[in-house]
């Protein structure tokens, strides 16, 4: 029997990394890739020694045209030109006021976390339509709810949300299923890959306290024991494996408790929720007390 094919971008940390074991568990094949995958392989050994014949480790970073060419042509190759699931997991966040990020971090940003999205879903949607595919998309709770020193990753995963959304109408006529899985805050390598505005630290900074206290809440989050990714891997395995895929599912305590604050409230009522919870999240004594 011909197994189905999934390909997962950033397959290397965070969700990525385990969701590649989990579909091969759950008896696909698998396409791993990851940017500079032959320096990276060895992360797949076990798993490559358990399913050989199922699990494929490719370089692709999705910012790069060429790397997307060739990934379309080895699915043309390998599988019939037919790609059963694509996973966008592949992003990065870069952190700090807009003020003090560099128009190149801003650009770079949007371009690993949306354009190379965007352009590899398009380079493969043909193979995906003649296996009557899906698209599951990996956003966050950043992806419908804005927050301070966090406005390019906001403004990347909202973008995602409004793409994924206009696809999953676009693509239903065709037989192609689109869904968004917007997770919470989850400890995986997120927070050791996150990039700071280059001038975030500077004396001169209008931002540096706030950003102090950002950076410090951001550090806490991600020390010590943190929720299991299981959740998230499971939902996005399910969603691969269903009839019919919803256009949102959402993974976490927080993030299911911020969507009901956006659908219950009023936009004023929201927003003193918000102001409130991030004043809270993000001040300290030190702050409080006056010193810098």
């Amino acid at each position: 029997m011909t197994t189905k094919t999934v390909l997962i971008t950033g397959a290397s940390s965070g969700f990525g990394r385990d969701l590649a074991p989990a579909f091969l568990k759950a008896g696909w094949t698998v396409l791993a890739t990851m940017r500079n995958a032959s320096g990276r392989a060895e992360l797949f050994n076990d798993d490559l020694a358990k399913w050989p014949d199922r699990l494929f480790v490719s370089s692709l970073d999705v910012a790069d045209e060429r790397e997307r060419a060739a990934i379309a042509e080895f699915i043309d190759a390998k599988f019939d030109s037919k790609l059963d699931c694509l996973v966008n997991n592949a992003g990065y966040g870069v952190f700090g006021a807009l003020e003090d990020l560099s128009e190149e971090q801003i650009r770079r940003q949007m371009e690993v976390n949306f354009f190379g999205l965007v352009v590899l879903t398009q380079r493969l949607l043909p193979q995906i339509r003649n296996a009557g595919g899906r698209v599951i998309n990996i956003s966050s709770v950043l992806g419908y709810l804005g927050m301070p020193l966090s406005s390019l990753y906001c403004a990347s995963k909202f973008a995602v949300e409004g793409l994924s959304e206009a696809l999953y109408y676009e693509l239903r006529p065709h037989g192609v299923q689109v869904a968004l899985v917007e997770p919470g805050a989850y400890r995986t390598e997120f927070s050791t890959n996150q990039i700071y505005g280059e001038r975030t630290e500077d004396d001169n900074s209008k931002y540096r306290n706030q950003f102090k206290s950002f950076k410090r809440y951001r550090q806490a989050r991600s020390s010590g024991p943190g929720k299991s990714i299981s959740s998230v891997t499971e939902a996005v395995v399910k969603l691969a494996e269903a009839h019919r895929m919803p256009m949102r599912v959402r993974c976490g305590k927080d993030a299911k408790l911020a969507y009901l604050v956006k659908r219950l409230f009023p936009s004023s009522i929201q927003r003193a929720i918000m102001s409130k919870t991030y004043d809270n999240m993000f001040s300290s004594r030190e702050e409080q007390s006056g010193s810098a």
